[in-house]
């Protein structure tokens, strides 16, 4: 997936959204799991593509201050980030 198509995953989720099957806490919730899902994505695309001594410290400290602390920590723990961060959209 390209990273500029990023901002067409949150777009289209919030068009196709079905309002008719949920609340509106629970459509926020929702589409703010597919905007913190899609900034993982391109975060850990940055730091997979930037030398380890220059991001990797920026990188933990901002998945930790944005994401629940299991999530980053799987994101942080996996062999390919990008691909992680990619499953955690799928739920």
């Amino acid at each position: 997936m390209n990273i500029n198509h990023t901002r067409d995953l949150v777009r289209l989720a919030n068009v196709y959204y079905d309002d008719t099957r949920s609340t509106p806490e629970k459509r926020k919730n929702d589409l703010n799991h597919v905007a913190l899902c899609t900034w993982a994505f391109v975060r850990s695309m940055k730091r997979h593509l930037s030398p380890e001594a220059e991001d990797e410290a920026p990188f933990r400290a901002e998945l930790y201050d944005k994401l629940p602390p299991q999530q980053a920590e799987k994101i942080i723990k996996a062999a390919h980030r990008p691909n992680r961060a990619l499953q955690d959209l799928s739920f």
